[in-house]
């Protein structure tokens, strides 16, 4: 199958792309695939990774791909390709833009439908779907900046009076800029001065901006695959961050950061994750792959934290190993994405 592996692009996710894709280079069976690694940069042109497939390993965070050889006409290129695995977290590529233009241009690749990516990207619309459909997560309040104007619950503020509306809401607290992926713009916040702080740096991201308060619970992660027309939920995984909240650094930097799998966690609850990480995937109607993440308290509620569409796939990413946990190792795990998506 010639297969192109596409990662990079303007997402704040960016370097996190590279090390993903690098390790799905890695790990990807040559015998079965003929491989060509496609970047995007910062400025969103295209260009063919010139290294030796064999070559290739996970890339250090923050490290760019070296010979590059620039493609003119990207979308003809692509349909040269029996398929995509479409590696790009964050804007444009789990945000739904190319699977939208892969959907237009009759391009099959590995990953979730547009429409899908399109509301679950947004962490506000993502809650609000949930709540109706009775499945719990953090008590929450959102905004949009709308030029100078703020509206929130219906309403419009100027952006003291909304401080003052969002004071309502118990510390600590944690501002999120609603379509950001691997925790990058994340605060958490213990009072009104670093409220006001944050909301100005989650706004250098996004003009839609989610304000949680926070829960107090284990943190856990539960990979899901649809295969064979069935939806499938991996072992349950905890998180045990090295900082206050699992933020960018925790994640890809601090080697502190641990992951616990499976999770020190009673059956029951293991069972009640997997089913309501099955259950937020189908109301969201989402195909292909996602980790779901969520709270479990000290009286066994399961909170629901967030969806990730296009979840890391680095070689100590939570996703693969949960499905390594289950028996399905890293190469089994990306030829069943790319039976299930590719060749339908």
């Amino acid at each position: 199958m010639k297969l192109a592996v596409l990662f990079g692009s303007s997402s704040n996710e960016h370097d996190v792309s590279i090390v993903s894709a690098s390790a799905i280079i890695k790990n990807l069976d040559k015998n079965k695939y003929d491989i060509t690694p496609i970047y995007l940069d910062r400025q969103n042109k295209f260009y063919i990774w010139k290294e030796k497939i064999e070559d290739i390993t996970p890339l250090p965070i923050g490290e760019e791909p070296k010979k590059l050889e620039a493609i003119e006409d990207i979308f003809s290129f692509l349909k040269t390709f029996d398929g995509v695995f479409l590696m790009i977290h964050g804007k444009n590529g789990e945000d739904g833009i190319l699977p939208s233009i892969f959907q237009f241009e009759q391009i099959p690749y590995v990953g979730n439908k547009p429409q899908a990516c399109m509301i679950t990207m947004d962490k506000i619309y993502t809650k609000d779907i949930l709540e109706l459909n009775h499945i719990k997560t953090a008590k929450y309040m959102a905004f949009t900046k709308y030029y100078d104007e703020y509206i929130c619950g219906g309403k419009t503020y100027s952006f003291e009076e909304l401080l003052k509306e969002l004071q309502q809401m118990n510390y600590p607290l944690f501002v999120k800029p609603a379509n950001s992926g691997s925790s990058i713009g994340v605060s958490k916040v213990m009072n009104s001065d670093e409220l006001r702080i944050a909301i100005h740096q989650a706004l250098l991201i996004d003009e839609r901006i989610l304000i949680e308060e926070g829960v107090l619970g284990r943190e856990l992660e539960c990979a899901i695959l649809e295969r064979d027309h069935q939806i499938l939920a991996s072992r349950v995984g905890e998180v045990l961050a090295s900082d206050e909240f699992y933020s960018f650094d925790a994640k890809y930097k601090n080697q502190e950061s641990k992951t616990v799998i499976p999770a020190e966690i009673s059956k029951q609850d293991e069972e009640k994750i997997k089913q309501i990480a099955i259950q937020a995937f189908k109301i969201l109607n989402l195909h292909g792959y996602s980790r779901v993440d969520v709270f479990l308290t000290d009286d066994h509620q399961v909170i629901l934290n967030e969806i990730n569409t296009i979840p890391g796939f680095t070689e100590i990413s939570m996703y693969p190993k949960l499905w390594e946990a289950s028996g399905l190792s890293y190469a089994e795990l990306l030829d069943t994405l790319i039976v299930e998506n590719i060749n339908k």
